[in-house]
């Protein structure tokens, strides 16, 4: 009776690799391209998860009030938003400080500079620099805000633009998410099917030799073992030769990021450095689970072992 020794099991699935070759080297591909749609996602995730981080950074809400409303009531309305809990923090501005910023924004325009000296009293009213939490709190401050009591005190409110942008961003996003999930699971399937339709091949190629196997008393575990090796090899090899793809094509794009974000914080090669066994780890033991599970189908339907 033969012993499933996992040594033979190796030498079976390494010999039965190589006598497929060419159906092999097909199954790597698809597998293969199976990793780099999935490792997409993950990098529209992380780039989805930088433009969010940056909008917050840069986004706020500017409340310019009336020229003629007080500081005692600027800074009652600044009490009354910051209980919010949708706020993270404001910034007061006086009217004193607008008018300064506003000649030094229009330094080079002298007949704005005139202008102003030939008024009596500032123009311009104090104002509230507001920034959330999330960028979803933002319209919720605003309608807030719209519904207070000192709406009537309020002279320009600016997120209307800012609004639009995050809006604009969000949708874009979670297109490209449907459409790299799709391309995932199409390529998954695909996977799933050609090792199935690989191992199907493989089992026919040895048929001869699995059944002077069971002649001599070979286990079904013992049969389905190099099989299933094979499959493992499949996987493994498809992931080492995926990662030398997808690290060169992340340090063609790490320069554009930065030159998009203008900042070095967002480094997407650290991040698949630091993530590195939770992303290609678990896409390795996802990949390994399926096409076992191919390969066990395939045994099962046509050898009936």
């Amino acid at each position: 009776m033969f012993m499933a020794s996992p040594y033979r099991i190796l030498t079976f699935a390494w010999q039965s690799f190589w006598r497929n070759i060419w159906l092999s080297l097909v199954t790597i591909t698809i597998i293969v391209l199976t990793f780099i749609s999935i490792n997409f996602l993950v990098v529209i995730n992380f780039i989805t998860d930088a433009a969010i981080k940056v909008l917050q950074e840069k986004v706020d809400i500017s409340i310019n009030f009336k020229p003629d409303v007080l500081e005692p009531q600027v800074q009652e309305i600044q009490t009354y938003l910051s209980a919010l809990t949708q706020v993270k923090e404001i910034n007061y501005i006086s009217q004193k400080e607008a008018l300064e910023n506003f000649r030094q924004t229009h330094s080079a325009n002298q007949l704005v500079i005139d202008s102003l000296a030939e008024l009596e009293n500032n123009p311009l009213g104090a104002s509230l620099q507001i920034k959330a939490k999330n960028l979803d709190d933002y319209s919720e401050i605003i309608t807030v805000i719209n519904n207070s009591k000192y709406n009537n005190l309020i002279a320009v409110k600016n997120f209307d633009d800012n609004q639009l942008y995050i809006s604009k961003t969000k949708n874009v996003s979670e297109y490209v998410k449907k459409i790299a999930v799709f391309a995932s699971g199409f390529f998954i399937l695909v996977a799933f099917l050609i090792v199935f339709n690989t191992i199907r091949v493989a089992i026919y190629t040895h048929r001869q030799e699995i059944g002077v196997m069971k002649l001599v008393g070979a286990t079904n575990w013992f049969i389905r073992g190099p099989f299933i090796v094979e499959a493992i090899f499949y996987g493994v090899i498809a992931c080492i030769l995926a990662i030398l793809i997808i690290y060169p094509f992340l340090n063609f794009l790490q320069p554009y990021l930065v030159k998009f974000y203008l900042t070095e914080d967002f480094n997407i090669i650290n991040y698949f450095n630091e993530n590195f066994w939770q992303i290609f780890g678990l896409e390795l033991l996802v990949i390994i689970a399926l096409t076992i599970v191919g390969s066990i189908i395939a045994i099962r339907r046509y050898l009936k072992v």
